[in-house]
Formats: C-alpha cells, sequence, structure tokens
C-alpha cells in the first residue's frame, strides 16, 4: 500500500458520518491515533530512504569519477612506465656502445704507445749511432756532447731536452774539418759556412715528430736571449727553453775543454764567463739555475763521471 492509499483511508475514516442511533465503538479514537502515527512513520521512512537513496547516488557518482580518475592516472603511469622502459633500453644501448667506443679508444691509445715507444727506441738508437760516429771521429767531441747532455737534464730535468740536446751540431758533418779544426780565429767567409751548421742540422733532422725537440735544438742553440744570434736572430722566450738551455752548457763546456786554438779554462773562469753573459747572451734565470748546480758540486761531479767513462772505454779499446 501506497502513503497516498493510506491518507484517503485515513481521510475516510475521519469524514465518514456516525450513526447517532448506533453505539460508540470503544478504542476508535485509538485507532485513528495509530493510523495517523503510522503514515507518519511511513512518511519519514519514506523520506529518509529517499536521502539515503539521494546521498548513495551521491557517493556512487563520486565513486565513479574517483575510478575515472584512478584509471586514467593508472593508464599515465602504465604509459610512463613504458617510456621509461624505452628510455632504459636507449640508456642501456648508449652505454654499451660507448663501452665499446671506450674499448676502441684504450686499444688505439695501446697501440699508439706502443708504436711511440718503438718511435722512441729507434729515435734513441739514432742518437746513439750519431754520437758512436762523433766519437770515433774525434773522442773530444764524443766526451763533449756526453758532458753538454749531462748538463742539460740537471738542469732541466726533463731526459727529452738531454738526449736531443747531443744532436745541436749534427749540422756540422756538412762543415768542412779545415775550419772545423782551425788554430786560428776563423775569417768572416769562414764564419759564415760554420753558421750554416745550425740550418742543416734541422734539416738532416728530419720531420719525424721524435726529433721535433732536437730540431729545435740545432736550429736555435746559437740565438742569443739578445736577439743578436744566428740564424733568426730570435730573442728572448722565442728562443725554445730547450735550445736556451743548450746554449748554456755548450757556451761552458766548450770554455772549460780544450779546443785546436785554445787552451781549456777553469771551470770558475767559464762559470764568470757564464754568469757575465746573464741577460744577454743567455735566459738569466737559467744562468742562475746553472750557477746554483755549479755550487752544488753538480758539473765537477758530471764532468768527472764522464771523464772516468772516457778513459774505462780507451782502455777497453786498447785491450782489443
Amino acid at each position: 500500500m501506497s502513503n497516498d492509499d493510506t491518507k484517503d483511508m485515513v481521510e475516510t475514516v475521519d469524514v465518514s458520518p456516525r450513526d447517532p442511533d448506533l453505539p460508540q465503538v470503544p478504542g476508535g479514537d485509538v485507532f485513528r491515533q495509530l493510523l495517523h502515527q503510522a503514515v507518519r512513520v511511513a512518511d519519514m521512512a519514506n523520506s529518509q530512504a529517499m536521502r539515503m537513496a539521494l546521498d548513495f547516488a551521491k557517493v556512487y557518482e563520486r565513486e565513479q569519477g574517483v575510478r575515472a580518475q584512478f584509471e586514467n592516472q593508472l593508464k599515465q603511469m602504465t604509459l610512463m612506465e613504458k617510456q621509461a622502459t624505452r628510455y632504459a633500453e636507449d640508456l642501456a644501448g648508449m652505454l654499451r656502445s660507448e663501452r665499446e667506443r671506450r674499448q676502441e679508444l684504450e686499444r688505439a691509445l695501446e697501440q699508439e704507445r706502443i708504436a711511440s715507444e718503438e718511435l722512441r727506441r729507434t729515435g734513441l738508437q739514432g742518437i746513439s749511432h750519431l754520437l758512436l760516429a762523433a766519437t770515433i771521429k774525434d773522442r773530444t767531441t764524443g766526451t763533449h756532447l756526453q758532458r753538454v747532455r749531462r748538463y742539460v737534464e740537471a738542469i732541466a730535468l726533463v731526459e727529452e731536452f738531454g738526449y736531443s740536446s747531443v744532436m745541436h751540431d749534427v749540422g756540422k758533418i756538412h762543415t768542412p774539418d779545415h775550419i772545423l779544426q782551425s788554430e786560428h780565429h776563423l775569417s768572416d767567409a769562414e764564419f759564415s759556412v760554420i753558421k750554416q751548421h745550425c740550418i742543416d742540422g734541422e734539416k738532416m733532422l728530419g720531420t719525424a715528430r721524435f726529433f721535433e725537440t732536437a730540431r729545435a735544438i740545432a736550429r736555435e742553440h746559437h740565438e742569443r736571449w739578445d736577439g743578436k744570434g744566428y740564424p733568426d736572430g730570435k730573442k728572448g722566450e722565442e728562443i725554445s727553453l730547450a735550445a736556451r738551455i743548450v746554449s748554456i752548457a755548450d757556451v761552458f763546456d766548450a770554455l772549460t775543454s780544450k779546443r785546436p786554438y785554445k787552451e781549456a779554462w777553469s771551470a770558475e773562469a767559464g762559470l764568470k764567463a757564464i754568469e757575465a753573459g746573464a741577460g744577454e747572451r743567455f735566459d738569466p734565470e737559467l744562468v742562475a739555475g746553472f750557477v746554483a748546480l755549479a755550487r752544488e758540486g753538480v758539473l765537477e761531479r758530471i764532468s768527472s763521471e764522464v771523464a772516468a767513462s772516457s778513459d774505462d772505454e780507451q782502455l777497453g779499446s786498447s785491450a782489443k
């Protein structure tokens, strides 16, 4: 029974005419009251049910929205996961490629190292042969080259400068012996010939990278700090560091060695000449370092060791 039917029934009961001749039934009012209460309770129950239904509909709608939002986020997360997987795969591929390139580079570097070492050995053998040839031709020249090398290494603390210095006068192979061994001061024409050994030496050393420092030394070791040297008139730091060092060592040893045209100077006199040339002929900072080595006895020790080595070689040759 609906609410409307119940109300109609109650109203019918309320408005029905009463027969005055009929006796009043006890409890009639109570029944109507109970019926009214039942109707009110039913109305309240229906209203509450409607509210609950509306609330449920709202909750359901909200939950559907949350579900749709969650599903959308889930799709986005799935897409992001796929993208991350692709990125990870791409990154892994890049890392593999990079690792392969690195391995190739390491192999290339190792090959370069081996080639450089082989080139170095070949170059050092060539230097040794030149030194041997110079020593055979003139033992004085051989010991001079050895002392110069040791002096240079003591100043520079660079092995490359030392073994490259051995070739500073290699161009003199083209210089006539009568000029090299002359016991008088050279004429202008003879001096022009001997100056050519700087250029000849650079050319003789070719273009190999191993001899790059040696070429600079061969060409520049007669340049001067003040720019008055030869063959190019370079000055100051325009002259390579190796050549500036060799210049000091070469002149000092030439002064303190016996030559066809002069007697050997004392080490002290040679050192004073080097000091006097600081700022004019020689790099003043390098001169200060060279003088310090002399004061420490390094130059004297080197000269003694080279002399002893030369004597041993000479004794060995005589024994044979």
